[in-house]
């Protein structure tokens, strides 16, 4: 695909780096500077400051580079639909996600949405059968809403996510807390616990960016409860790894740990609160966006995975 100025500008921006924009690029950082110099006597005014560490958006910049965005977007989405028109599956799919759903579900998700539109392959045109592509970033939940309202991702996958005004939901689905132990913990065979037994362990927990984190911190909150972990991570695998060594317990959706139950290195136990009990996953995207084709597909494509 050739690029355009507005490509150029917008990863100035989203890099705040004339050269980090032109290495991911992969163009000469002469040509960047150019476009923006053109843009500039264009408009008349100076779209980026230059700084010691790079360049940064002036006003005038922020309201131009919000318009490009959109015209980025917008290009997107018409090349979906002629694509469509012409019988062809093609598209880039952005995604950012909670951790605990990126290896498990998601993957699975992706691997059978390839079947349906695969990649080309020696044996097939690259023309006609170009494929879909994804790109996929894990973080915790405060990250991904923030990513799908700066259009960084085209699709945010959040655990017991605040409402927000710009993000809609396309799906909502029930996902509540478990906690989770090794096979062989004194709690491996209890129906339920109490937050106050689930503190009464050590704990290992994810950082407070992530909404496993903001429901037991708030579960705590309301209860008058000390929470102290004896481990905080960005990491889920830690955390399963936490509790399969036995040394302590975790707390994770159900979502994020059922596909590994039936190899019973961990127990999942229901917390007896309901505010724990009735957390839920979303699917959403930026309220107001026209998503391409393929973006609509899969996010209904991957609500049936999830629900599996």
């Amino acid at each position: 695909m050739i690029l355009s100025p507005f490509q150029y500008i917008e990863a100035v921006a989203r890099f705040g780096s004339i050269r980090v924009a032109a290495d991911h690029l992969h163009v000469a950082p002469s040509a960047i500077s150019r476009h923006i110099k053109n843009i500039e006597e264009e408009f008349g005014v100076q779209m980026f400051e230059r700084h010691a560490r790079g360049v940064k958006l002036t006003l005038p910049g922020h309201i131009f580079v919000d318009h490009i965005k959109q015209i980025l977007l917008d290009r997107e989405r018409v090349r979906s639909e002629i694509n469509d028109i012409k019988g062809i599956r093609r598209g880039h799919i952005r995604i950012h996600t909670i951790d605990g759903v990126a290896a498990g579900p998601l993957a699975m998700a992706i691997s059978t949405f390839r079947e349906r539109f695969p990649y080309p392959t020696l044996f097939r045109s690259r023309e006609r059968f170009p494929g879909i592509t994804f790109r996929l970033f894990s973080a915790g939940t405060a990250t991904v809403i923030d990513a799908v309202k700066n259009d960084e991702a085209d699709i945010g996958v959040a655990f017991q996510a605040a409402r927000d005004p710009e993000i809609a939901i396309v799906h909502r689905i029930p996902d509540p807390l478990h906690a989770i132990v090794s096979s062989k913990h004194a709690l491996a065979s209890a129906k339920q616990i109490t937050l106050q037994e689930f503190l009464a362990f050590p704990l290992a927990l994810p950082e407070s960016n992530f909404g496993v984190r903001m429901l037991v911190d708030e579960a705590c909150r309301r209860k008058a409860l000390h929470l102290q972990p004896v481990i905080e991570t960005n990491s889920i695998d830690s955390l399963r790894g936490f509790a399969r060594s036995g040394a302590g317990i975790t707390a994770l959706p159900y979502n994020s740990i059922k596909r590994e139950l039936p190899m019973g290195l961990v127990k999942s136990v229901p917390f007896k609160e309901t505010s724990l009990s009735r957390a839920t996953m979303i699917i959403g995207v930026r309220l107001g966006r026209t998503l391409p084709a393929a973006v609509i597909e899969f996010t209904n494509h991957l609500y049936r995975t999830l629900i599996e």
